[in-house]
């Protein structure tokens, strides 16, 4: 009896011995799966170079002229649509603001004016080549994300605020959004960087109902600068994509977009060499006055503009065969 015992015991130990490894192994698979399936998010496979990128807007115009830079704008329409009203991928030089037929407002006119963005904003405000009189919300180092968060972020001069208590205090009239270089340096996805853009965009039409809103297309780079290590992502062609859903993102919630490459691009889509500081990205003076320039003539008008005529009065002013300048001086001859 004690040796049928024993070997009973015997038994079910292999037996419970079988199923626990049965069991750890199913665990280990599991486990297994589970870190492929995480990395494969945070690592995503990068597209390469050398993969024709065909969006609905080639597909829409077969001719390959209006990948160049040197496309000419053929209509005022900003959006590509398909026959059933669904808008498509875009050419952002297809959306961007053209120049205001009024002319290049004073340097004035940006004193009511917050510029958002990152330390190539904050050049803007401390190089004289910018507009140093205009109010900045600019941070080092920062993206969408962190101003959706509400995250502490620290100004060129020291101070600490949070980015949309600040813009908000300010009550400007017109908001210039330059953001993304800092968060796009990695080659892959920018889902998570274009929704983080859209709640921003969302935030500030809330906090500024009356205000314009500018959103300004990601700056060119230097070619070199994407063989650098942690900056793989940052090259023409994949800042061209990102500032492509850029324009239909400020299309969609009804803001201003700025093609800044316009004036900073050379012909082969990197920044200008006169124009580059020497990590590549960031912009000299010179680079600065190209953009105030750029800035004072492609503005809204949604407000006077002391000094300006407005763009409904210079096309009145066309339209009868005389300037606005004409126009006032007539104007004054009457009263007078």
């Amino acid at each position: 009896m004690a040796d049928y015992q024993e070997y009973r015991r015997h038994v079910l130990h292999r037996r419970w011995r079988r199923i626990f490894t049965t069991v750890l192994a199913l665990l280990m698979l599991v486990l297994l799966c589970g870190v492929w399936v995480l990395w494969r998010q945070l690592y995503p496979t990068p597209p390469t170079r050398d993969e024709p990128q065909v969006t609905l807007l080639a597909q829409a115009i077969p001719d390959a002229e209006w990948r160049t830079l040197g496309y000419q704008r053929q209509s005022t329409v900003t959006v590509q649509r398909l026959a059933d009203g669904v808008t498509t991928a875009m050419d952002f030089r297809l959306a961007s603001m053209p120049a205001s037929g009024a002319g290049p407002v004073e340097l004035s006119w940006f004193d009511d004016a917050v510029f958002l963005g990152d330390s190539i904003t904050q050049g803007m405000q401390i190089y004289d080549t910018g507009l140093p009189n205009a109010h900045y919300c600019a941070y080092r180092g920062v993206g969408p994300n962190t101003v959706v968060n509400g995250a502490t972020c620290t100004r060129a001069d020291g101070v600490e605020e949070v980015p949309l208590e600040a813009l908000a205090a300010y009550q400007p009239r017109s908001v210039y959004i330059l953001l993304g270089t800092n968060v796009l340096t990695r080659d892959g996805d920018y889902a998570s960087f274009l929704n983080y853009y859209s709640l921003m965009l969302d935030r500030i039409r809330q906090l500024l109902p009356e205000a314009d809103i500018y959103v300004q297309s990601i700056t060119p780079v230097r070619p070199e600068v994407s063989a650098e290590p942690n900056h793989s992502g940052m090259y023409a062609e994949r800042f061209i994509r990102v500032n492509n859903d850029l324009a239909a993102l400020a299309v969609e919630k009804g803001c201003f977009f700025l093609d800044l490459w316009e004036v900073l691009a050379d012909e082969n889509g990197d920044l200008r060499a006169e124009y580059a500081q020497p990590d590549g990205y960031h912009l000299l003076p010179e680079g600065y006055a190209a953009w105030v320039e750029y800035l004072r003539t492609h503005t809204a008008h949604t407000r006077p503009v002391e000094g300006a005529a407005s763009a409904a009065e210079f096309e009145d002013a066309e339209r009868a065969g005389e300037a606005p300048a004409e126009k006032a001086d007539a104007a004054e001859s009457a009263a007078a």
